[in-house]
């Protein structure tokens, strides 16, 4: 494999003496604040009685911060479901950060069970990781794992998202807006998807695809990371990892994608041990090091935090090769 796990895996594990997160700590996102490296990550509590015959594990979004990218403390929960949109769950952040302010977008589930129509991408928005301003649902329809291009192109933000990940074939598409108040708004919608750039559509052989990790800017492209999902006979059966090369002026071109999984779940904190699903390691965080290493922080299992890296002059010629 081409990403090396880093020896010290899991970084992060369930902490029993919080209920928040006494169940499962997974799918960080990352970016550099204050010097440091931020995660933000999706908990899962321990099982709350909802009835004498129901239970429910509360799903929310943690904080945690490190020196050195690997050894995270100060965990502590960032927000959680506290408006309609997202009533049951607030899970698997992005964050991207551009002129001082950090875009988070995350899944917001309004129903138990989920349904298609009540899981939507949303945003949020901190300048500190403290004061934090949730903008709502930014797109109307089924809609997850979506993230902000860190810069404009010819004046314009750029999103992209996955469209119809509970209703396959799933696409990953790239939306251009003007300002803000425009995501919320169906009228924006109603043509902002057929102007969609389609960057990658699920097929009868593959019909789930996924964004993971918000793209990194290299000097000759983008940079980004995204889950290979193997789904067969009805089942998911693995979670591995791929890499793609963007065009640098314009993301919807792809220069390259790897043909070949470069990571795999293969140790005991990745596998899941209940047939049909495998293991799990999605990738939703990465960060580009002074010293040339990329780092990819990714959920094992649905359960743990973990990371890998990789050189990124080595994974750059991997790809250009056609690897």
């Amino acid at each position: 494999m081409l990403l090396r796990k880093f020896v010290g895996n899991p970084v992060l594990t369930p902490n029993p003496q919080n209920w928040l997160e006494a169940e499962a700590v997974f799918n960080p996102t990352a970016t550099f604040f204050s010097k440091k490296v931020v995660i933000l990550y999706r908990a899962i509590s321990k099982p709350i009685p909802r009835s004498p015959y129901e239970s429910i594990k509360v799903s929310t979004i943690f904080y945690a911060e490190s020196d050195s990218g690997y050894d995270f403390r100060s965990r502590r929960m960032f927000f959680g479901p506290e408006l309609p949109w997202e009533s049951y769950a607030t899970e698997d952040p992005r964050v991207t950060h551009m002129n001082g302010t950090y875009f988070i977008t995350y899944t917001a589930v309004s129903s138990i069970p989920p349904r298609p129509e009540t899981v939507r991408l949303t945003l949020a928005l901190t300048e500190d990781f403290s004061r934090i301003v949730k903008i709502g649902p930014i797109c109307p329809y089924n809609s997850k794992a979506g993230f902000l291009f860190p810069k404009k192109f010819d004046g314009r933000y750029l999103l992209a998202l996955t469209i119809n990940p509970d209703l396959p074939p799933s696409k990953i598409i790239l939306v251009e807006f003007n300002k803000f108040e425009d995501l919320p708004d169906s009228h924006f919608w109603s043509s902002a998807i057929s102007e969609a750039r389609v960057l990658l559509s699920g097929t009868a052989e593959r019909p789930f695809v996924e964004l993971g990790t918000p793209p990194i800017e290299l000097d000759c492209c983008w940079l980004l990371f995204l889950p290979d999902i193997v789904y067969e006979n009805g089942h998911f059966r693995e979670f591995r990892v791929k890499a793609a090369l963007l065009d640098k002026n314009d993301p919807s071109r792809i220069i390259s994608i790897s043909k070949k999984p470069i990571l795999l779940p293969t140790l005991e904190y990745e596998l899941t041990y209940s047939e049909p699903l495998r293991g799990i390691v999605f990738p939703t965080g990465a960060l580009r090091m002074n010293d040339g290493r990329i780092v990819v922080y990714y959920g094992a299992a649905d359960k743990y935090a973990a990371v890998a890296e990789v050189e990124e002059d080595c994974l750059v010629r991997y790809l250009l090769r056609g690897g």
